[in-house]
């Protein structure tokens, strides 16, 4: 299950505002609440935008519990 408070957590944690993260997925502010909302799926491609400007993988960001190794 995908933690979407983790993610706007993470945006918080790094000073960053939602029209910040929409700007640097490349998409707009209304798209990206609804994303953080949940209200609209979050695609791969954006996923990975995400967590390069994070500086943590996927795994960590957007799931509860990480994939056994």
């Amino acid at each position: 299950m995908i933690n979407l408070r983790r993610l706007r957590g993470l945006r918080v944690e790094h000073d960053l505002t939602q029209e910040e993260f929409a700007s640097w997925i490349g998409m707009p502010i209304s798209t990206y609440r609804k994303k953080e909302l949940g209200l609209s799926p979050l695609q791969l491609e954006e996923a990975y935008k995400i967590s390069q400007l994070l500086g943590e993988s996927i795994e960590d960001i957007f799931f509860k519990n990480k994939v056994p190794k």
